[in-house]
């Protein structure tokens, strides 16, 4: 066997993680390869605004899936603005013939069990793998919607592949 059968060639994923500060996007190609990413702030934080700066991510980057959180768990703790936005967003990328995925909380939790990480704590240590240590304390509160894009785009290749 040579060493390109090895590897796995893995779809390009963007995953949009929309928060109370803005929304955070991560490009992946495969669970460990991250292109790019951002925690993008917005103030005020405006749906329309967020919805195009998405729509610009998806054109510039052409991914082949979109991956979001699923709102409909019970465990979801998106407020209506958020839900709203999730929805605008997914709408957008199905009309430009990008394949949706959602994953609730509970898909994140399953797949990382794998590592004995079950809490959102955990999860984000070990996205830390992938992300250096932030700088300033209070810092970590704001990259947590990194890492939660970040977990997403990880469950979708596990759940996928």
């Amino acid at each position: 066997m040579t060493s390109e059968h090895l590897y796995e060639n893995f779809e390009q994923v963007l995953a949009i993680y929309p928060n109370s500060k803005g929304y955070a996007y991560v490009l992946m190609e495969g669970p460990t390869e991250v292109i790019d990413k951002k925690m993008v702030s917005v103030s005020p934080v405006n749906n329309i605004r967020i919805l195009n700066e998405v729509k610009n991510l998806i054109d510039k980057y052409n991914p082949n899936s979109l991956i979001l959180e699923d709102t409909t768990c019970k465990f979801s703790r998106k407020g209506s603005r958020g839900k709203q936005l999730l929805r605008s967003i997914s709408s957008s990328a199905k009309h430009k013939g990008i394949q949706v995925f959602s994953y609730t909380r509970e898909d994140v939790r399953f797949v990382f069990e794998i590592w004995k990480a079950k809490n959102k704590f955990e999860i984000a240590g070990f996205d830390m793998l992938l992300y250096p240590k932030p700088k300033y304390p209070n810092s970590q509160k704001y990259l947590t919607a990194l890492f939660d894009a970040v977990s997403l785009g990880i469950t979708h290749y596990y759940k996928t592949t």
